[in-house]
């Protein structure tokens, strides 16, 4: 990864995308795994990703901080299909929302059964806020810990604000008709 942040020209832009490799390689690869299922393919699609950014460093630079890691996470997923395309295999079907069974409340089983049209149709509908704790969580991956430091609220705030954005998602997919 050094050697390719050579390639910028502007030490600016090498010290962006090595803090952002460094804040965001263990969410980027975790994402990976998930889709690839094998370690060394899994840090191939998240390098690949990087590579990629090196020639949308000013994308990057454009995006607020919360979306320039969701669009890191974006890029390693996308990537960590298309080696899954190349080879040949198929992925199992992974949904940012997925949680097991037995730890999931009532709104996250809800939730669950909804499609993920459905799902982003009432997101797109939150508020900012709202928004936010939903993307650290389920996008970002990050532990409430994480999240109460990027929200600046104590850590069991956290429980209570992921709770109030995932009832508003299902009220409003009620509202929409896609939810009992």
């Amino acid at each position: 990864m050094i050697l390719l942040l050579l390639i910028l020209d502007s030490e600016a832009d090498r010290a962006l995308l090595s803090d952002l490799f460094a804040s965001n390689y263990h969410r980027m690869k975790r994402a990976a795994l998930a889709i690839v299922r094998e370690q060394s393919a899994a840090e191939d699609a998240v390098q690949d990703a990087f590579v990629r950014c090196i020639k949308k460093i000013d994308t990057l630079k454009a995006l607020p901080e919360h979306a320039r890691a969701v669009y890191l996470m974006t890029a390693a997923k996308r990537n960590a299909l298309n080696r899954l395309r190349k080879d040949g295999t198929q992925a199992t079907p992974t949904d940012a929302l997925d949680v097991p069974d037995e730890t999931a409340s009532v709104e996250e089983r809800a939730i669950g059964n909804l499609t993920v049209a459905e799902v982003k149709a009432a997101f797109l509908k939150l508020p900012e806020s709202l928004k936010d704790v939903l993307r650290y969580k389920y996008l970002l991956d990050m532990s409430d810990g994480e999240i109460a430091k990027a929200l600046g609220v104590k850590r069991s705030s956290v429980r209570v604000y992921l709770m109030r954005a995932r009832r508003a998602v299902l009220a409003l997919c009620r509202e929409d008709g896609y939810a009992e």
